[in-house]
């Protein structure tokens, strides 16, 4: 409706801000967290820029040696709010597991569209399923305006856990 799309507009006004305060605080944790061992931080090539919906990291656990649960729940013991564990995996929805897009009858996989049958079966997508279920850790940046003392206790948390990553075993 009109009104929607009256704040609509207003709030894309305040999007190249909102970005670039977010690839402040993105380029903060980076420089932060750099160097903690088996932590995989994002990476932006040097013409590209990045929106930071969420702040991506990735853990490799043969070097931490220790599960992404257990480091989830020490974080969130230190107060660190915002933090999420894997993500959808699209092609395990059940949209495509029902192959029922639209209607009762199959749409589109039942119709003159689709002329090959198409499998959404777990394990053919197993980067994106690994990274769900064992190592994929982002920070929700869309849900805070942080602020850089905000940022400091972040960074200090995860250190924090870092210099324990013994005693989560």
């Amino acid at each position: 409706g009109e009104i929607e799309s009256a704040i609509g507009i207003e709030q894309l006004k305040k999007l190249p801000y909102l970005i670039e305060n977010r690839q402040n605080i993105a380029k903060k944790l980076t420089n932060g967290l750099r160097g903690l061992k088996g932590l995989i931080l994002p990476e932006i090539e040097i013409h590209n820029k990045h929106a930071f919906y969420v702040y991506p990291m990735k853990l490799d656990k043969e070097i931490i040696g220790v599960s992404r649960d257990k480091i989830y729940q020490a974080l969130c013991a230190e107060g660190l709010n915002g933090l999420m564990k894997g993500y959808a995996n699209i092609h395990l929805l059940p949209i495509y597991q029902k192959k029922i897009a639209y209607g009762k009858n199959g749409f589109p996989w039942t119709s003159e569209i689709c002329k090959r049958n198409v499998s959404y079966d777990k394990g053919i997508c197993p980067v994106a399923e690994e990274l769900h279920e064992k190592s994929f850790l982002g920070y929700e940046m869309c849900l805070h305006q942080l602020s850089n003392n905000e940022v400091d206790l972040i960074i200090k948390a995860f250190k924090k856990v870092w210099d324990n990553l013994d005693e989560l075993n």
